[in-house]
């Protein structure tokens, strides 16, 4: 598990396999979650960061952080 930084205008979008930030009101361009550099939905990895794409980022309201799961 890593903590994910949110980005103001972005939201993120689950897809088979993995979770990737996309810009708010434009649902099919894909960005890294946790660089924001442009991504490629077939892919499994960053190729900016070099980071796996996580399964899942879920809230966690304790602290008020993003956290990204699976795909480590």
């Amino acid at each position: 598990m890593e903590n994910v930084n949110t980005k103001e205008g972005y939201n993120f979008k689950m897809l088979p396999g993995k979770t990737l930030a996309v810009q708010s009101g434009v649902d099919n361009v894909f960005y890294c979650p946790f660089c924001y550099s442009p991504a490629v939905e077939s892919e499994s990895k960053c190729n900016v960061c070099n980071k796996n794409y996580p399964e899942l980022i879920y809230y966690h309201s304790d602290d008020d952080t993003w956290i990204a799961s699976g795909n480590e």
